[in-house]
């Protein structure tokens, strides 16, 4: 065995035998310093593949020149690759020796393309992933296009728990998203627009033969307080129940206090004792009252005095009636729906007293949507996977300074979503 043939395979990790290394050096390519290893590839067939023919000759060689790793980008690595020709005498055909480092009449070799394939899935600009294979920014993209077809959803499934929301994407565009609302999480579909007619287009593609079953197989659909949604739900899966995320109701009761809490903080001088103590540690105003500490003392040095977090909140709920009914109100809510108790949620909707308007505004959004609201006091699965699955969307958005192609934004995101689900790696292969 030649010992340059088996330490230049090794430390290029090669082991098509028919690679034999035997000389290396360094040249200047595209004005950088490279290392360029040169190796035969042998023609390892004995028989004409047209005629059968067993008698070959030598033909010559064809030398490409092809790029591989380097574990420096600003040191390129390249192949110098001399591939036996040979002919048939019989029919005169002739064939070219071809390797598992590269592709037939491609000059990438595999393992960049497979770099490319891993490093697309981390949070990076297409441009440093470029730099760091040693190709061109538009060939990463052209495998972009490639990897597009690896995620065709399966048109003859739908999850059993569906959940819904919308992010802004190309040119400002707000862009259709609906996850498994359990399990992995995974992505069922993202659509080019939020229409309703596309929505409702893309539930009823599936064939005719399985439309009925595969829609009744979806028993939930999470969805925000907006009646869109609902709608497109209550048409599509009329046996499944509709299920308001908890967070917007949360949400909603606290943005209500807060703009209650400055309302009545406005009525004050800057320098009043009443003022700070609405003012500052707003925070502790919209915790759930449950997570407050009431144990451990410390110094507020907006009202110079040592007093608990429960001590602090109700030093300011005893300034306005007002704003310390609608805080009682805010925090039964939140109670009633971490306890799941239905009857005492109604109760609490339907028997408030002496809130402010905002909150009342807020509690006549939840008595028009109170089946709804219901639903989400007793079950278990929120919109919280497809928010968190947003907020990965806007942060490949912002490293790659946004996106004018949808096909590489879609990528992109179901890419950098197999980083998150290793398990699921394997099941794809690069194109």
């Amino acid at each position: 065995m030649d010992p340059v043939d088996n330490n230049i395979k090794f430390a290029l990790s090669i082991k098509d035998p028919n690679v034999v290394f035997y000389k290396y050096n360094y040249q200047v390519m595209k004005a950088k310093r490279a290392k360029v290893y040169i190796a035969t590839v042998k023609f390892d067939q004995k028989h004409c593949a047209n005629c059968g023919f067993c008698e070959l000759s030598h033909n010559g060689h064809y030398v490409s020149r092809v790029t591989y790793l380097a574990a420096n980008a600003s040191e390129p690595v390249y192949l110098e690759l001399h591939k036996e020709r040979v002919i048939c005498r019989n029919c005169k055909a002739s064939f070219m020796a071809t390797s598992d480092v590269v592709d037939k009449y491609c000059c990438i070799s595999r393992a960049t393309r497979q770099k490319v394939f891993m490093s697309l899935q981390d949070d990076r600009t297409q441009a440093s992933i470029a730099i760091d294979a040693g190709i061109s920014a538009s060939t990463v993209c052209r495998y972009l296009d490639n990897y597009d077809d690896l995620f065709r959803r399966n048109l003859n499934y739908l999850p059993v728990h569906l959940a819904m929301d919308e992010f802004r994407g190309i040119g400002g565009r707000l862009h259709f998203i609906c996850i498994n609302g359990a399990g992995e999480h995974e992505i069922q579909q993202i659509l080019p627009d939020r229409f309703k007619q596309s929505i409702t287009d893309y539930f009823k593609q599936f064939p005719a033969s399985v439309r009925a079953r595969v829609r009744a197989r979806v028993k939930t659909v999470t969805v925000d307080l907006n009646s869109y949604y609902q709608d497109i739900a209550k048409a599509m899966f009329p046996q499944a129940k509709i299920v308001i995320d908890r967070f917007h109701i949360v949400a909603m009761m606290t943005r209500a206090f807060n703009q209650t809490r400055v309302q009545t903080m406005k009525k004050y001088n800057k320098r009043s004792y009443e003022y700070r103590t609405l003012k500052f540690a707003w925070r502790l105003y919209l915790k759930y009252a449950g997570n407050l500490d009431e144990e451990h003392v410390f110094y507020d040095r907006h009202l110079r005095k040592q007093l608990t977090q429960l001590e602090r909140v109700e030093q300011g709920l005893t300034i306005n009636e007002e704003l310390k009914a609608s805080y009682e109100s805010m925090q039964s809510i939140m109670e009633n729906l971490k306890n799941q108790d239905k009857d005492k949620l109604v109760e609490d909707l339907y028997t408030n007293q002496n809130i402010s308007p905002y909150m009342k505004a807020v509690f006549q959004t939840f008595k028009k949507n109170l089946v709804v609201v219901l639903n989400a006091s007793e079950s278990d699965y929120t919109n919280g996977p497809v928010e968190g699955m947003n907020r990965m969307i806007k942060q490949i958005q912002r490293t790659a300074f946004g996106f004018r192609n949808y096909h590489h934004m879609i990528s992109r995101i179901k890419l950098r979503q197999m980083r998150t689900k290793p398990m699921k790696k394997t099941e794809l292969k690069v194109a």
